[in-house]
């Protein structure tokens, strides 16, 4: 691009613990003329931290389409401008795209600043096939697009990972449920890199039950990981698999016998029972 046009760098910051920014993110919010911050009071908090003297000027979901403008004549006229969210990196379930849209449209030099996210550290931890995973931003209000999602999880093969909050994390287990087998793994990070950062790990119920029966379980913002459909298995039961079944049948009630050998060997209850049947 051979104009005389500033840059727009979209800038990584931390999540929660301020030593997670980069030295390049330090550098470039020092250098450019106007940084644009999701909430200026936030930012602040950032900036007073490392010394950054730069201006801050607001940009949220109720003000980027009016000063989306502003800020592409101030990139023309060759100023730079820096793009933060209130916490890790901008666009991610976060306001920009009206910004980064006419900017691409301008031919306006976009240049990301990488760092902090907490999508890539809740899936590394999480002990799921990372080959491939889908991420859907946050879980859905309306009970369609609801349904519709879990639908899509429920079916899929690939790690899915998706953000709620605390207020309505219970409700989230509550539709999870409605359509995951109950031995479906869930691994969930609840305010990560911050001061109370917890990590649950387990099937739907021991999961939603460690959550729920915490003082400060439902406080915060979440990270959820849900491990994807194992591949379905041959029809046919092995003779260690029918051994398993057996010994959980002579020494625990039918329903309870069904419900661990479902989790143990992954296969549903209703294939369970059939075994058991044939016994």
């Amino acid at each position: 691009m051979d104009n005389n046009y500033g840059s727009l760098f979209i800038v990584s910051t931390p999540i929660g613990n301020l030593d997670d920014i980069t030295l390049r993110a330090i550098e470039v919010l020092n250098n450019v003329d106007i940084c644009a911050a999701e909430d200026t009071r936030n930012s602040k908090i950032l900036f007073n931290k490392y010394d950054i003297k730069t201006k801050l000027t607001s940009y949220h979901k109720f003000s980027e389409k009016s000063k989306t403008l502003s800020l592409i004549e101030s990139l023309k006229s060759g100023l730079d401008i820096a793009l933060i969210s209130d916490a890790g990196t901008p666009l991610i379930s976060d306001p920009g795209k009206f910004l980064l849209e006419d900017a691409i449209k301008n031919q306006i030099k976009v240049i990301p600043i990488p760092g902090a996210t907490s999508i890539i550290p809740a899936l590394t931890i999480s002990g799921f096939n990372l080959d491939s995973f889908c991420f859907y931003g946050f879980f859905p209000r309306q009970r369609k697009a609801k349904t519709i999602l879990i639908k899509e999880i429920a079916s899929s093969t690939k790690t899915s990972v998706l953000f709620e909050t605390g207020k309505r994390i219970e409700q989230m287990f509550n539709d999870l449920t409605s359509q995951l087998h109950p031995s479906t793994n869930i691994v969930i990070a609840r305010e990560i890199t911050k001061l109370h950062e917890t990590i649950y790990r387990g099937d739907l119920e021991t999961v939603k039950n460690s959550i729920l029966e915490s003082d400060f379980g439902t406080k915060g913002e979440f990270v959820v990981v849900i491990e994807g459909k194992i591949m379905e298995q041959d029809s046919e039961i092995s003779e260690e698999d029918r051994r398993i079944i057996n010994i959980l049948l002579e020494e625990l009630d039918q329903k309870l016998a069904l419900e661990i050998a479902s989790k143990i060997l992954k296969r549903k209850r209703n294939e369970i029972y059939k075994v058991k049947i044939k016994k």
